[in-house]
């Protein structure tokens, strides 16, 4: 197994020790820092197909899809609730519960804020998952760009070399690798 990948299932194991579904007032659950800064800075939602159109859906049905994609939150001292994962089922219930203080939503509540590295991770983890994942509106140009935004940085300029995605993906080591697994044509990914 690769080394981050292996880090990185250790940091798991030892952070998901004493989790606890809780139903939390909605209203009390607030972005992770890090999370808030990313969705400041990338439309995650322009990146879905235009089919994933939820205005038709019951606010039962976005419930449901809330106990089936979970919000997962570590608490504060101060009470609130920082949500570090399940940001587009956190998205549809702000459509539905914004002003609503009374609302109870289902949340697995860490023990602990994980450091700042698993965090980034689960963070990450989260926004490429309906992308790469689940198969979602999956073109050449939003998978360049988005993994160059989530992924490249001045130290690790090639995706496939950031020790986040060998973590994520690390059996995904070439472009060619990531665009068999994603079925889409080799010429249309602009990625090192």
């Amino acid at each position: 197994m690769n080394v981050h990948a292996e880090h990185f299932n250790k940091s798991l194991d030892k952070l998901l020790v004493d989790v606890k579904l809780e139903m939390v007032a909605f209203n009390q659950i607030q972005l992770e820092r890090s999370l808030k800064t990313f969705c400041e800075s990338f439309n995650l939602l322009s990146t879905l197909k235009p089919s994933s159109d939820d205005s038709v859906e019951s606010p039962a049905s976005i419930l449901l899809d809330s106990y089936q994609a979970p919000l997962l939150a570590s608490k504060t001292q101060a009470g609130y609730y920082r949500l570090i994962s399940g940001l587009l089922t956190y998205q549809k219930l702000c459509k539905i519960y914004a002003g609503d203080a009374k609302v109870l939503v289902p949340c697995i509540v860490l023990p602990r804020r994980p450091n700042k590295d698993i965090l980034h991770l689960l963070m990450l983890n989260d926004i490429v998952r309906p992308l790469l994942k689940q198969f979602v509106n999956v073109t050449g140009d939003s998978i360049t760009q988005s993994l160059s935004t989530w992924f490249v940085t001045d130290e690790h300029p090639s995706v496939f070399n950031s020790p986040q995605w060998q973590s994520l993906f690390p059996m995904i080591k070439t472009k060619t690798q990531l665009c068999e697994w994603l079925h889409i044509s080799n010429k249309t990914v602009k990625l090192r």
